[in-house]
């Protein structure tokens, strides 16, 4: 064979490469973007129904015990998922299943102790504020499902950057399914209005939890290794003041609306906020297709190939918004049963808020793929001290309307500040270490 036959035959094998990763590129976004079409499914036939059985105010309720859940969240789970998810492609299948087995030990451990020392602690801060929120059981059941949830996040990452996006599909979806399935029958039959809500998401949450754990720790032996322990709290270390001033950005809102006592319109507020976070989880699941690209290409430092998927999620994010603008109305009007339409206003304001977590998502993850977890710490403590600041001046002076607002403002300067870090390291990498292929 000829030199000109064999680089014309070595040509042809490229193009079908090629041709078959994108394929197989499409297909797997194609699955990943039908857990938000399913989710969406089940939420605009339920909906409805949860809007006729449910107060503007235990909406309310149920929004601020999700913000105490989500700060808890990052004791609870101590980053070790964000560890787990930067040294995955780094290590053998044999190593990674150490990695996991000890640190999933180390969770259960950790939270025998942490649980009921946050439960008496919630108590503490509500009898203390002279909060109007009810306590007792939505404290108990939204600090439960947070916890077990953490068990059932380390198989989502595992099907995620494994790339099995089938069984993605199948946990993430068969869990939202399955919540408000079972949290419709509990609200309608047994009329348990919020109690009912949350308890059939807890209920959900333990089946997934056995099953998680089943799955996880499969012919493993169950062992805490300490010298993995020591290193990933040395790498994780900065991440844990860093998701705690992160927490600010997406929860310290409802902070500040329930000490305007005015439940009705945090009820709203969090109705609006919860409908964009639709466009929130249709985004994610795109972005989430793309997360395994950024890890690798960020790493390896293929500029190309992160320019393109960069542009590709940014851009989906801008189209997406304007296009909720255009719907919000209608779906809304639909899914509160025509009860909560005060929620639009909110819930556009928002949509920006969201599209620009994901953009920020992005970011971080390039920043995380580098190890630079100093650096996601600074970003985090500016984007705590800008909401801590922004959300309580816009709280006084124009309400509920100037903290949804302030959501905004806060995100938009910190995904500004991160765009200029990230271009900037990228310039002045050392050229030599550039991969330039896609």
């Amino acid at each position: 064979m000829s030199a000109t036959a064999l680089n014309q035959k070595i040509e042809k094998l490229k193009v079908i490469y090629v041709n078959n990763k994108l394929a197989a590129k499409i297909k797997s976004t194609g699955i990943y973007l039908l857990i938000p079409v399913i989710n969406f499914a089940v939420s605009f036939f339920t909906s409805p129904i949860f809007a006729k059985y449910l107060s503007a105010e235990e909406f309310g309720y149920l929004g601020y015990y999700n913000t105490l859940a989500s700060f808890l969240l990052v004791f609870s789970s101590l980053s070790l998922q964000t560890y787990f998810m930067s040294v995955y492609f780094k290590e053998s299948e044999e190593k990674r299943l150490e990695i996991q087995t000890t640190l999933i030990a180390f969770t259960l451990l950790w939270n025998l102790l942490f649980f009921p020392i946050s439960y008496i602690g919630i108590f503490l801060y509500l009898k203390l504020s002279h909060s109007q929120i009810p306590f007792y059981p939505f404290a108990l059941l939204a600090m439960l499902t947070s916890v077990l949830g953490i068990f059932r996040g380390f198989v989502q990452v595992n099907y995620r950057l494994g790339r099995k996006p089938v069984k993605f599909l199948l946990i993430v979806s068969g869990y939202r399914v399955l919540t408000v399935v079972i949290s419709l029958a509990l609200v309608v039959y047994p009329k348990m209005h919020l109690q009912g809500r949350m308890l059939g998401i807890l209920l959900v949450e333990i089946v997934f939890f056995i099953i998680s754990l089943f799955s996880l720790l499969k012919g493993q032996k169950i062992a805490i290794n300490r010298d993995i322990v020591k290193l990933a709290f040395r790498k994780v270390l900065p991440l844990l003041p860093a998701s705690f001033l992160f927490w600010p950005m997406m929860s310290y809102d409802n902070i500040i609306l329930e000490r305007m006592h005015q439940p009705k319109e945090m009820g709203l507020y969090n109705i609006g906020k919860g409908i964009a976070n639709y466009l929130f989880i249709a985004l994610q699941s795109f972005f989430q297709t793309f997360e395994p690209d950024i890890y690798k290409y960020a790493s390896t430092y293929n500029i190309k190939a992160l320019k393109r998927t960069a542009i590709a999620i940014i851009t989906l994010v801008v189209i997406s918004i304007f296009v909720y603008w255009v719907l919000s109305p209608i779906l809304i009007k639909y899914l509160t049963a025509g009860r909560f339409t005060g929620a639009i206003y909110y819930s556009n304001i928002l949509a920006v808020t969201y599209g620009l977590i994901i953009i920020y998502s992005m970011l971080d993850a390039i920043i995380l793929s580098w190890q630079q977890t100093h650096v996601n710490l600074v970003f985090n403590i500016i984007g705590a001290g800008l909401s801590l600041v922004s959300y309580t001046v816009a709280g006084i002076y124009f309400k509920q309307t100037g903290v949804a607002t302030a959501t905004v403002f806060t995100h938009l300067v910190l995904v500004s500040m991160l765009t200029f870090f990230v271009v900037k390291r990228i310039i002045n990498h050392v050229p030599d270490q550039l991969v330039v292929n896609s």
